[in-house]
């Protein structure tokens, strides 16, 4: 071979060679960090601990990733900081976007229940409806997987949801699975105008699983019964695309207790199969200046029980509250006990966390997110701005522990 083939032999062969350890690799780019918010964050502490119990469920991103039709399912469980649904939003669409877009996952009609709603949902109804939240103590309206729930006070009541369109563009779903209680003998679930899908059952059902004839971005139900009727979510979802499903579950003022005394929350949640739990809260309890550690652990132990009893192939990520103040007048200091404690917990229980309270500079974060009003003047709540950086720090540190996975492993 003369000395130009062999030249030009070497050349290819390097290329195909880097071309394929490059296809092999495909590192996650992610740079939504904006330098500009260094000053108030902690960005080297931006990272999952523990990460090795993700191993499972990096491994089967990869196989989604790369060629397998499955769904990976995140719930992520919380207080009105997820309730408000920005920072998950954020997270859900990185996720969507890199992964595979499966379905919006759980909603639930807000608007009817009277309380805040996600940006993307939209509901109403002509019925009459009470409501409850998992914070509230009613022991007559019960909440489900949802953290909330509703129950009809009309004869054949009703209500619809609708996915609003978000920068343009509408989210669609094939598959509704619905979150019921009562006498549900009768459903007519009504969509793009002129389908419906018309069911009556032997039986009065809680769980009932739609394949919609079509796509669409809302469905109204209608309960044909003079019998009392309760609602406690429905997951939409796409049939026949791999990819991510990401339950937001949160409620205003909810506590790990609260979840934790909601039976019929635990009944439902196993339905939604999860590969992961995120599990968002202490913001309220906080809230408590005699809070110890003792006690406070009491509850999150009761909590990861339960999850790893319905789920125990599920990864958990625990994550530590936000920055907050105490009755507006100083930095919450209560938040350093939650934070300190679930940071032992986890390291002696090998479960992932995300010290999001050191990340956002704690004590002197608190400051420093107020003067930059990224606190709301309650100084519990965040901006649209804070709430974004939140979620983009969460995707960033998922995305380290992403691609150093990619580096052992492929």
């Amino acid at each position: 071979m003369s000395t130009i083939k062999f030249l030009l032999a070497f050349v290819m062969v390097s290329l195909l060679a880097m071309s394929s350890q490059a296809q092999k690799m495909q590192y996650w780019p992610f740079d939504k960090i904006d330098s500009t918010a260094f000053n108030k964050i902690n960005y080297d502490a931006n990272t999952l601990e523990n990460p090795n119990s993700l191993y499972p469920l990096l491994a089967k991103l990869y196989k989604i990733k790369h060629f397998s039709k499955e769904n990976a399912v995140f719930v992520h469980i919380g207080d009105s900081h997820i309730q408000a649904d920005i920072e998950t939003s954020v997270i859900r669409n990185e996720l969507q976007n890199y992964f595979g877009n499966a379905g919006r996952g759980l909603v639930f009609p807000y608007q009817v229940a009277k309380t805040n709603a996600p940006f993307d949902i939209s509901s109403s109804s002509k019925s009459n409806w009470k409501n409850n939240r998992v914070a509230r103590i009613d022991t007559l309206i019960t909440c489900g997987v949802s953290a909330f729930g509703i129950e009809s006070q009309s004869i054949s009541p009703e209500f619809n949801i609708e996915l609003r369109s978000i920068n343009g563009y509408k989210d669609y779903f094939d598959k509704v699975n619905l979150f019921m209680g009562g006498k549900v003998s009768e459903l007519l679930l009504e969509y793009n105008d002129s389908l419906s899908e018309n069911t009556c059952y032997p039986k009065s059902i809680e769980f009932a699983k739609f394949q919609l004839k079509s796509n669409t971005s809302q469905f109204r139900i209608t309960f044909p019964t003079t019998d009392t009727i309760q609602f406690y979510g429905a997951s939409l979802e796409k049939s026949n695309t791999s990819g991510i499903i990401y339950h937001s579950i949160g409620a205003n003022g909810a506590k790990y207790s609260d979840f934790n005394k909601t039976v019929r929350f635990w009944k439902q949640l196993n339905k939604l199969k999860a590969d992961c739990y995120i599990v968002s809260l202490g913001t309220n309890e906080a809230q408590d200046p005699n809070l110890t550690c003792a006690s406070f652990l009491i509850d999150v132990k009761i909590m990861v029980d339960k999850l790893r009893l319905i789920s125990p192939n599920a990864c958990i990520i625990l994550t530590t509250p936000p920055v907050s103040y105490y009755k507006k007048q100083w930095p919450n200091l209560s938040l350093e006990v939650i934070k300190d404690a679930l940071i032992d917990y986890c390291n002696q229980n090998n479960i992932v966390y995300w010290d999001l309270f050191h990340i956002s500079k704690g004590i002197e974060g608190a400051k420093i997110w107020k003067s930059t009003q990224f606190l709301r003047s309650d100084l519990v709540h965040f901006s649209k701005e804070g709430y974004t950086l939140q979620g983009n720090l969460f995707v960033d540190a998922f995305v380290k522990t992403w691609n150093e996975f990619l580096c052992k492993n492929y």
